[in-house]
């Protein structure tokens, strides 16, 4: 009896401790015993596999079971983060795919909650957000959807270009991008010919072997000259970067519009590799490859980003790429370097990569600067990241393809000094009056520059064009007379006189950009070819290269006279050669006798 007493006094303080600590859970704030932590016990622990470069960390923003299989996101002008989740990789069509919207409730910098925005999808590979809602990559089709009663759910879902190739994954149109110059990129690589064109209009683009951009408004199309896989960015000047499986970082040198003026010109690419390196510093455990491929080196380079988001080590600002590497589970770093008209990619380390895994399940496949000026790489974490159709037949047949999915994470990696993310408790920039828009035109970080301007054109606010004015003579921030300039472009407000005053900005960058923003109004106002010719002895030799490009639309004595110096300033580079040829053929033989009968 005894015993059987103590024992009863023990289960009896055992329920009254019990009792008290769900007293405790109900009366402290966030500790709720009925709710699982969003972020599983193997993605909290996964960040113990990471080394990441000195000075900076990294920390986990989400996970499953609220995000699985993720390839792209975006975060918008409210805050408000959207994830592509591609699950049907490698070969399920059956519309699994989703797009969910992820939000932080309890404002601590972490996401712990999710809605499906959109569903039913088959491959969709990219996301990009558009005036009121997103545009979304999941081909033969390019959608816009949007959410017009604020559920989180996405009731308009319309095909804007459709055509595009869904026979190979790995040639699947993804990564759209607003560029500075107002243009949408879409990243494709392109294995059949096909026809891209708005479904309600019979203007259409041939895709062979190059990606695409267009203009919503006025339904134009425009193959470019090369092409990009998986990913593509801009550099702080408006370069085109692109990327491959084994090449990691390219330029499209030469757009195909300058191309197309001289059909009887034949040049075989168009590509200019700006890397002299392929290796990468893998620290993985137990490495899992399912191909034969070469190892300590790119063999699946993607989601690229040029770093313009003002928030790292100075070093690192307006001058460094990152590009993810999912087969040796790490993301590589170049600085970039001036060298002429291209740049060129060096490697930061000797024999170390920006950030790796020894985990080889990690998989980052893309990354995104934030409005906070972080990077966040997107981990589709899974077992098998080689495509299907390039595995030797006893792999596949051993293999699980789909291992790991129902799994998948987005790291935050900041300065080491950084605080938490605000914005994950909202923004307002979609609320800013047009005034306060243009203001984040001159901000240090891309996110803020680019929806800004975006924002700007979209609404096409006449009260702007006083302030865009204004920072267009901004002397303390370049890139805010940059953005301004192309955002005036876009509302159809820019005149003659500002493109004069751009052409003599002290910035090499203002330069350029405004002598291509000249060849859009030379027809209307032949009297800006006076201003663009004293560009020719410009100390810059991209600024140079590019009014080559620009004067091969303009037919007078002057212009022909300033191509020939342009071209034998710069004879020996080859792009200077093409582009001087890229004129009309009547100009174009005109230039190779003044070279014969100088040489």
């Amino acid at each position: 009896m005894m015993g059987f007493t103590i024992l009863q006094e023990k289960k009896i303080y055992f329920l009254l401790f019990i009792c008290f600590i769900s007293l405790c859970c109900m009366i402290l704030p966030g500790c709720n015993p009925s709710a699982s932590s969003p972020f599983s016990a193997s993605a909290m622990e996964d960040l113990s596999t990471f080394e990441v470069a000195e000075g900076f960390k990294i920390e986990l923003l989400a996970s499953e079971p609220l995000v699985h299989d993720p390839v792209d996101m975006v975060i918008d002008e409210y805050g408000r983060m959207y994830v592509v989740e591609m699950a049907g990789v490698p070969f399920n069509k059956s519309g699994v795919g989703k797009i969910m919207l992820l939000s932080d409730r309890n404002g601590d910098g972490k996401m712990d909650s999710a809605v499906v925005f959109a569903d039913s999808l088959i491959l969709p590979s990219g996301i990009m957000r558009w005036k009121k809602g997103v545009l979304v990559t999941d081909p033969p089709n390019l959608y816009y959807m949007e959410d017009t009663d604020n559920d989180g759910k996405a009731d308009i879902k319309t095909v804007m270009l459709t055509g595009f190739d869904a026979s190979n994954l790995e040639a699947n149109v993804n990564n759209p991008e607003y560029g500075p110059d107002n243009w949408i990129y879409l990243a494709d690589l392109p294995v059949a010919k096909g026809d891209i064109y708005f479904p309600d209009d019979s203007q259409s683009v041939r895709l062979t072997e190059s990606s695409l951009r267009f203009e919503p408004g006025s339904r134009r199309l425009e193959a470019l000259s090369g092409q990009t896989q998986f990913g593509q960015t801009f550099d702080a000047r408006g370069r085109h970067l692109m990327v491959n499986n084994s090449n990691h970082i390219f330029m499209d040198v030469i757009p195909s519009r300058y191309l197309q003026r001289n059909p009887g010109m034949v040049i075989t690419s168009t590509i200019e590799n700006l890397a002299d390196h392929r290796e990468v510093f893998s620290t993985t455990k137990n490495p899992e490859y399912q191909m034969l491929t070469n190892i300590g080196i790119f063999t699946s380079a993607c989601g690229i980003s040029a770093y313009l988001g003002g928030a790292f080590p100075k070093e690192y600002n307006d001058s460094v790429t990152f590009v993810c590497e999912p087969v040796s589970n790490l993301v590589h770093a170049d600085r970039l370097q001036p060298g002429g008209i291209t740049p060129k990619a060096e490697r930061i380390w000797e024999r170390k990569d920006f950030l790796t895994s020894t985990d080889p399940h990690s998989r980052p496949v893309n990354t995104y600067i934030g409005p906070d000026g972080a990077l966040y790489v997107v981990d589709f974490y899974r077992q098998v990241i080689e495509g299907p159709e390039f595995m030797a037949k006893e792999v596949l047949d051993t293999v699980d393809l789909y291992n790991g999915t129902k799994k998948g994470r987005i790291y935050r990696i900041s300065a080491k000094d950084a605080g938490t993310p605000e914005w994950t408790k909202g923004l307002h920039l979609g609320e800013a009056a047009s005034d306060q828009l243009v203001e984040k035109l001159a901000d240090k970080n891309i996110w803020w520059r680019l929806n800004a301007q975006r924002l700007l054109v979209d609404r096409n606010d006449e009260a702007a064009v006083p302030a865009l004015e204004k920072m267009i003579q901004n002397t303390s921030s370049p890139l805010g007379r940059l953005h301004a300039l192309w955002t005036l472009e876009g509302m159809h407000k820019l005149s003659p006189e500002m493109i004069e005053r751009a052409l003599k900005d002290p910035g090499p960058g203002i330069r350029e950009n405004a002598i291509q923003l000249a060849e859009l109004h030379i027809n209307d106002d032949p009297g800006l070819t006076a201003a663009l010719l004293p560009l020719q002895n410009d100390q810059d030799m991209r600024v140079r290269f590019q009014l080559l490009l620009t004067l091969g639309y303009i037919h007078s004595p002057e212009a022909d006279k300033a191509r020939q110096e342009l071209l034998f300033r710069d004879i020996n580079d080859k792009w200077v050669q093409v582009a001087a040829l890229s004129a009309s053929s009547s100009q174009a033989m005109a230039l190779l006798d003044a070279v014969l009968g100088k040489f």
